[in-house]
This record gives C-alpha cells, sequence and structure tokens, in this order.
C-alpha cells in the first residue's frame, strides 16, 4: 500500500508545536522519529505521512484541519478570568482546559460562518442588561427567553429532569451548551464565549445536577452582559481585579433568582415545620424545587436568616458529600460496564445543537467528512448512530434546530 501524505503547512506544524511548549527533542521521543526528521515537517524539507499527522494532531491537541491552513492561525483572545484561585501567582490553565478552550472556539468560528450563511440574525439578548440592571429583573428576563417557568421545573421529577429541560431550553434559543466532567471542578464550573450569532456555554458535567443548573444559568447571565469568561463561581478565594467580583456576583445573584425565584422559595420555607433543624428544612426545599442545598443556604444567607460563618460551613459540607459520592462512583464505574454510550458521551461533549448541524450539514453534502470529523472529533463512520443520539431523524437529514 502506498504511503498517504499530508500535504499540510510547515509553519503551522512549528507553530503548534510551540504552542504545546513541546521541544523537537520531546515530539522525536512521542512519534518515535529521528529529531532531523521532525525539523524536516517544519522547514518543508521532510512531509508527513497521513498518520503522522494525525499523531501530531493528537500530541499538540489540535484538529487535523488546522494544519491544512495557509498560516498560522492568530491565537484568540484568552478568556477573561473570572475564578478565585488561593494563589494569585498561580493562574495557568489546566491542560485539559486550555484544550477545550481551543477547540471551543474553533466550532464557535465554523458555525458563527454557517449561521451567517443560512441568514441567522443577530440574537437579540446578548448584551441586553448591565451591571447596573436589576438582577430580579435579568433573571426573569431569562426565563422568558427560555420560556422557562418556576412552575415547569417544580414539576420535573428529578434534579436530571430540570436539568434536561433547561439544556434543551438553552438550545433552543440559540444558545451552544457543551458539558464534560474531565475538567477538575476547582479549576472550572463553566465557561461563556458571547457572540451574537453562536454564543457557546459550557458546564462542567463534572458537578451534581443541580449545580450544572446553577451554572448554566450563571453564564447565560454572562451573555446578558455581554462578558466573555471562565468562572469556579467560587467567591472565597482570591480573585483578579474588583470588577471581576462584581461581575460574578451579580450574575451569582442572577442565577440564584432564575432558578430559585424568591416568592416560590418564601413559600415553601414558610411551610417547614419549626422543629425541624436548618438542614433538615434546606434539604426539604432544595429536593422540592429540585435546585441545590447550596443554593438554598445561599438564599438564606441574602435573607439573613444564617450567619456567612454557618453558611459557609454547611457549603463546605455539601462539596465535600459531593467528592464522597462522586469517588464512590468512579470506584462503582471501575467494576462495571455501567454508563451512557461512547455516542451519547460525544454529543453531551459537542452539545445537542451543534451535532445535529454538523451531522446535518454533512449528510446534505455541505461539509466534507474530514471538517466535520475534525469539528465534532468524532470518525466519519461513526456520523448515523451519533446522529441518532443527538435526536435526528433517520427520514431527515436537514439541519439540526
Amino acid at each position: 500500500m502506498s504511503r498517504l501524505e499530508a500535504l499540510i503547512t510547515p509553519s503551522v506544524i512549528r507553530w503548534a508545536r510551540e504552542q504545546a511548549r513541546l521541544s523537537l527533542e520531546e515530539v522525536a521521543k512521542k512519534v518515535g522519529r529521528p529529531i532531523e526528521e521532525v525539523e524536516g515537517w517544519e522547514n518543508g524539507s521532510n512531509i508527513l505521512s497521513l498518520a503522522q499527522a494525525r499523531r501530531l494532531s493528537e500530541i499538540y491537541r489540535r484538529p487535523l484541519a488546522v494544519f491544512y491552513l495557509p498560516s498560522p492561525p492568530n491565537s484568540f483572545e484568552t478568556l477573561r478570568d473570572f475564578r478565585s484561585l488561593p494563589d494569585l501567582g498561580i493562574r495557568e490553565f489546566h491542560p485539559d482546559l486550555a484544550f477545550l478552550l481551543r477547540s471551543t472556539k474553533y466550532k464557535q468560528e465554523w458555525i458563527r460562518e454557517f449561521l451567517l450563511a443560512d441568514g441567522l440574525k443577530p440574537l437579540p439578548f446578548i448584551g441586553s442588561a448591565t451591571l447596573a440592571s436589576s438582577h430580579r429583573e435579568v433573571a426573569l428576563e431569562i426565563l422568558k427567553i427560555l420560556k422557562i417557568s418556576p412552575e415547569e421545573q417544580r414539576k420535573c421529577t428529578s434534579r436530571q429532569e430540570a436539568l434536561r429541560l433547561w439544556l434543551e431550553k438553552t438550545e433552543k434559543a440559540g444558545v451552544f451548551v457543551l458539558r464534560q466532567g474531565q475538567i477538575p471542578l476547582t479549576e472550572a464550573r463553566g465557561f461563556v464565549m458571547v457572540d451574537d450569532i453562536a454564543p457557546f456555554i459550557f458546564v462542567n458535567s463534572g458537578d451534581s445536577k443541580a449545580a450544572q443548573i446553577f451554572t448554566l444559568a450563571h453564564e447565560l447571565a454572562h451573555l446578558w452582559i455581554n462578558r466573555s469568561g471562565i468562572s469556579n463561581l467560587e467567591m472565597m478565594g482570591k480573585p483578579v481585579d474588583p470588577e471581576s467580583v462584581q461581575i460574578e456576583v451579580f450574575c451569582n445573584k442572577v442565577a440564584a433568582e432564575a432558578v430559585l425565584e424568591e416568592q416560590i422559595f418564601t413559600k415553601e420555607w414558610q411551610k417547614q415545620l419549626t422543629d425541624r433543624t436548618i438542614e433538615e428544612k434546606i434539604k426539604l426545599v432544595a429536593g422540592t424545587l429540585n435546585v441545590s442545598e447550596e443554593v438554598v443556604a445561599r438564599r438564606l444567607l441574602d435573607k439573613r436568616i444564617i450567619s456567612q460563618e454557618y453558611y459557609l460551613k454547611l457549603r463546605q459540607f455539601y462539596q465535600e458529600r459531593w467528592h464522597e459520592i462522586k469517588s464512590l462512583e468512579r470506584e462503582k464505574m471501575k467494576t462495571s460496564k455501567g454508563g451512557p454510550s461512547y455516542y451519547v458521551t460525544m454529543v453531551a461533549k459537542n452539545g445537542y445543537a451543534f451535532t445535529q448541524t454538523v451531522v446535518s450539514a454533512f449528510m446534505a453534502g455541505s461539509l466534507t467528512g474530514r471538517d466535520a470529523s475534525s469539528l465534532l472529533n468524532v470518525k466519519v463512520n461513526n456520523f448515523q448512530r451519533l446522529g441518532e443520539a443527538a435526536g435526528i431523524p433517520p427520514q431527515n437529514r436537514g439541519r439540526g434546530s
């Protein structure tokens, strides 16, 4: 069989290596080739095989399609860092998070052009509010645009169903949502890339279902005030600057109001018997309204029913309990074959709306298999089952909605 050559751009290969902070020696060792050959790939004196190019895309954590660009791309502006961290001197992103940020930007740039060519108009709610806006009014506007009522959330039979409701409504409103759990929660619970045509939100699925709803609402608030950025929603560490604190506090208040409307909360809280402990009441209210216990505790803090010190103790307890639950789940997964299928997992990572759009474009012949595979990080021969997992009817392979 003849060797398949990858006619890629040498300068892009060098750029990708340097961006990955790898030396020629390190790359040569990883691919099992002489340093001189790797150097030749970067100056054009040697031509890679397609298999070698694919291996480099894995090592550099870049889509293979990037290597075919005519010149190194301009690095996108780093997202504003809203995270509160213990040490201001350590602010580099986790490698998995850095890769996710790059791949999400790549998705956003492609689908923005695709939707513009399709005649899509800008989303009117992007940047429709400011930090001077009432957080309650912004929360109500979010619920109005998403067409979610507090009663509808309350009627959900579980927090999983409530999360599904929020995800579906958000994507129907024109926001692309990605979820995966490989990123440490301390690193990021979510991020948002604002765009008036193709806004993207990432929600860390390693968090509890109720906490994911809160993160989603928090990132939606960022869209309303037109602030891209990455958050871990922690306000107890050291943020970058005072304005970041102001933005995060505002978005947290909007999210709390959107997820747990004040009047509904007050009515439910007053139903609780006086002989129950605070912890028992929080648990019952959270379960009834399909929200996290931490959100209920936060509302009690805002209403000055509990002190800051007591809230922090509860918050620490809830987070430690969640870590214990996740550890048990990981141990269980090691000894069982359970869990979501590969296709369901990939749809969550790419988002339902994005997966539907890419697969449908490929099926319609308006997108090459190579580009579609690069966008979804899924082989073309898996597209049929991926489309089924994304909810595309076999008889209707038009553009996803």
